[in-house]
């Protein structure tokens, strides 16, 4: 016979527990669980921040690149009126924008 019936074993199967070695297993699984849930969150942690700081320099390089791209514009253009008043020649004139037409003292 393989199997024994409740009434063969003489204990009630509604009073077994685990006892303290159940007890002990189910605290390590918790407290693993525990520490794992803190490792878990630590790491997505770092992560998030090392794309924050990866998307601060991006966009500083970004913004160096703008600014740099800016002033080639301008010595470009500064040079290319210097080169017109060296040949003698008359310095390109800028229209006011629209807003400035109205102010007191602005040209044109």
């Amino acid at each position: 016979m393989l199997f024994r019936s409740p009434e063969d074993l003489g204990f009630d199967p509604n009073q077994v527990t685990p006892g303290w070695v159940g007890f002990t297993a189910t605290a390590v699984v918790a407290g693993v669980i525990i520490l794992l849930l803190f490792d878990f969150f630590r790491r997505v942690s770092r992560i998030n921040d090392r794309a924050d700081a990866r998307e601060r320099l991006e966009a500083e390089l970004e913004a160096a690149e703008r600014e740099a791209a800016e002033r080639d514009t301008q010595a470009r253009a500064a040079g290319e009126a210097s080169e017109d008043a060296d040949r003698g020649g008359a310095p390109a004139t800028v229209e006011p924008l629209e807003a400035d037409r109205d102010r007191p003292g602005a040209a044109g």
